[in-house]
């Protein structure tokens, strides 16, 4: 156990207080991540040669209704609140938060800094379409810019003209299902836009069911300890270092990656070019979960580097209607029926779908998904069937 610290690791401690819930074990890691970013807030970098890297995430949980995305990030909202932190408004214009982002400056001094300011603001969406809007390329537009923590954000007012706001620090945790996302995401909002910087955490079902959540005599025991630690966290403040180590498996990861791209995709080839500053991020998250010290070490990275894998596995199902094709949302539902039957009459399947699309349409659908090799025609029966293999369903 780390001196200062009342936990071995406050993720681990998170998960462990989490348990009797039912979001799957994805979810709740990841809002165990988000909160600790949340804590963290611009007071704490990595440099990373003239640049400085920040904890700052923008995370999404997608799934169906049922998948108790909700649920998974409560916990998280009533540490948060205890301790003060700077929580956005669950609905926002570009004004709104631009006003409610200055609001929440704040100056930090420690022994390895003066006096700083800083504009840190953690969203917290539980239902982001509510947050985001549909379609508010505005709102997006500012989030983008924001990512990438600017010391300086120049805006004008119809009031008092020009205004700034002094180190911008955004932090995002959200929700939404797969039909959702694809209503409040512009076309614009795809490729190097919004979707890159954010990692989108996809589970299409609850984890378990769990009849009483009530916290056993262990939980109770865990849940001052989780503050006590959460608040040790928002204490750190200043630059983090990186071992010897970490310098070496840092390269030899960004040399695989450049060789071996997780995706090629036009939807996320630009999350992948980001996907190095997302490692980094979660690197520090990772230290700073364990220890006061902020020193990010091999075991930090080969953390972030183990979980952004498996998140990614699944990643594409989280937005594959998101597009331009009118028909993408109903495709996506009707893949989810073929990979789950995996082989299905063509007759059936029209019927499932008799509200949703015509036969010229459905014919439209299975001609295209049969040409990019993820199902294919009986001609004897006229039955549709997954091919499986590396072409998973959605």
């Amino acid at each position: 156990m780390a001196e200062g610290r009342e936990l071995d690791d406050w993720t681990d401690a998170y998960m462990e207080y989490t348990d009797n819930t039912e979001p799957r074990p994805l979810f709740r890691r990841w809002v165990s991540l988000s909160t600790i970013a949340a804590c963290l807030q611009r007071k704490t970098w990595l440099p990373l040669g003239t640049i400085r890297v920040y904890p700052n995430m923008y995370i999404v949980l997608v799934g169906p209704p049922a998948a108790r995305k909700g649920t998974a990030m409560l916990p998280a909202r009533v540490f948060l609140d205890k301790l003060g932190v700077e929580i956005a408004a669950d609905e926002s214009s570009r004004q709104k938060l631009v006003t409610r982002l200055k609001a929440a400056a704040q100056t930090d001094s420690s022994s390895s800094m003066r006096i700083y300011t800083h504009s840190s603001l953690t969203i917290f969406a539980t239902e982001l379409t509510v947050f985001l809007g549909y379609n508010n390329a505005e709102l997006m537009t500012i989030l983008c810019k924001w990512y990438d923590c600017e010391s300086k954000f120049r805006y004008d007012t119809h009031i008092h003209g020009e205004e700034i706001v002094t180190n911008v620090w955004i932090n995002l945790l959200g929700a939404t299902t797969p039909t959702l996302l694809q209503s409040s995401m512009p076309q614009d909002a795809t490729g190097s836009g919004l979707i890159s910087r954010i990692v989108f955490v996809y589970e299409d079902d609850k984890g378990k069911v769990v009849i009483f959540p009530a916290l056993t005599e262990a939980q109770e025991v865990l849940e001052p300890k989780i503050l006590r630690d959460l608040e040790r966290i928002n204490m750190l403040s200043g630059s983090f270092s990186f071992s010897s180590g970490f310098l070496d498996d840092y390269s030899l990861w960004r040399t695989e990656q450049e060789a071996h791209p997780p995706f090629r995709g036009h939807l996320l080839q630009a999350y992948t070019e980001r996907r190095a500053v997302h490692a980094l991020k979660m690197s520090m998250l990772f230290s700073a979960s364990r220890t006061n010290d902020m020193e990010v070490t091999s075991e930090d990275f080969e953390r972030a580097v183990s979980l952004l894998k498996e998140t990614e596995n699944k990643m594409p199902k989280a937005f594959i209607g998101v597009g331009a094709n009118p028909l993408a949302e109903v495709q996506t539902r009707i893949m989810e029926v073929i990979a789950t039957r995996r082989r299905i009459p063509s007759s059936t399947l029209m019927h499932m779908f008799l509200n949703d699309v015509t036969k010229f349409q459905m014919d439209q659908i299975i001609q295209a998904l049969s040409l990019a090799r993820w199902c294919n025609v009986d001609l004897a029966t006229r039955d549709i069937v997954f091919i499986g293999g590396e072409h998973e369903a959605p």
